[in-house]
């Protein structure tokens, strides 16, 4: 009597299978987004300008929606900072506008991937005082925007 030779599937079939399959799984988010403080600028009125970042890890932009996964610490939370964080690093996401004295908890956090990212409190520290470079393209930006006090001015191209 004969065996029966059953097909096995065709081993580019299956390597191409395992592929979409691992690389679905390596885009899944799951690694930590770091918020940062840019620093800020002095404007003409006196008034301080902010600029906070980020830096998201992942290989696909991440949605964390406003509320304790994405909030500023002194209140309000909701200063419309971004709640679609794309992938890489993106300096001056959030520029905000504060009259003096800037409140020292004026601080941006996110919880994502088990990791709690927060800005410094140091907002006023000379440390922090953008270069010029920098300082001319956060006011472009302030200039194209809405001036409310203390809520962010995001910008198409972060």
């Amino acid at each position: 009597m004969m065996d029966r030779v059953r097909p096995r599937p065709h081993a580019a079939v299956v390597a191409v299978v395992v592929t979409l399959f691992a690389g679905s799984l390596g885009a899944q988010p799951r690694h930590p987004i770091y918020v940062q403080y840019d620093g800020f600028v002095r404007a003409d009125d006196n008034r301080l300008v902010l600029s906070f970042g980020y830096h998201n890890l992942n290989q696909v932009d991440v949605t964390i929606g406003v509320g304790d996964e994405n909030r500023f610490l002194a209140d309000p939370a909701d200063r419309r900072q971004p709640t679609v964080l794309k992938t890489g690093r993106h300096r001056f996401a959030c520029i905000m506008v504060v009259s003096e004295p800037a409140n020292s908890d004026l601080r941006w956090q996110l919880i994502f991937a088990g990791h709690t990212s927060t800005t410094t409190a140091r907002v006023r520290d000379p440390l922090y005082a953008l270069e010029e470079g920098s300082a001319q393209q956060v006011m472009e930006k302030l200039e194209s925007g809405s001036t409310s006090n203390g809520v962010c001015i995001t910008s198409q191209t972060n």
